[in-house]
């Protein structure tokens, strides 16, 4: 039973969450403290600049409180844990709770996507995926020893 609880409690502090403010990866961008850095290299003039910063300002301030919420549930899923006879129900309860959560926050993330890449022409898109595309085989690719 003890090794249920810590196991459980193991597996809670493993769940990742959203951490950038925009959809896509931009972590190997020239400019890493600007999120928008890769839309910018893919050649966004100013309009389209300020609508992806309005769009990743109201993503933000959604995500902050789904991060809040689930960050509650994850104590209260603790505490159920850390009781002397567990309810196998109330924990499996909050755990779905949790996961209908991120869930939902990774549909949050998709369609930020979906409406970033709608307001880019085809020939952006074109670009920003070979930039993406490039970069994640750069992320795949082993070190070289030398």
């Amino acid at each position: 039973m003890k090794h249920t609880v810590t196991l459980i409690i193991a597996i809670l502090t493993l769940i990742a969450t959203p951490s950038v403010v925009l959809a896509q990866d931009s972590s190997n961008a020239p400019d890493t403290n600007d999120p928008i850095a890769v839309y910018k290299e893919a050649g966004i003039n100013a309009q389209q600049e300020s609508s992806i910063r309005k769009m990743a300002q109201d993503y933000d301030q959604e995500s902050a409180v789904k991060l809040k919420a689930l960050g509650e549930l994850r104590q209260e899923l603790k505490t159920l844990a850390y009781q002397p006879v567990l309810d196998g129900n109330a924990l499996l309860a909050k755990q779905e709770q949790m996961n209908k959560l991120q869930s939902e926050m990774s549909i949050d993330r998709i369609q930020m996507v979906i409406k970033i890449r709608g307001i880019l022409t085809p020939s952006q898109n074109e670009k920003l995926a070979n930039i993406l595309q490039s970069r994640m085989r750069e992320e795949t690719q082993p070190p070289v020893l030398k």
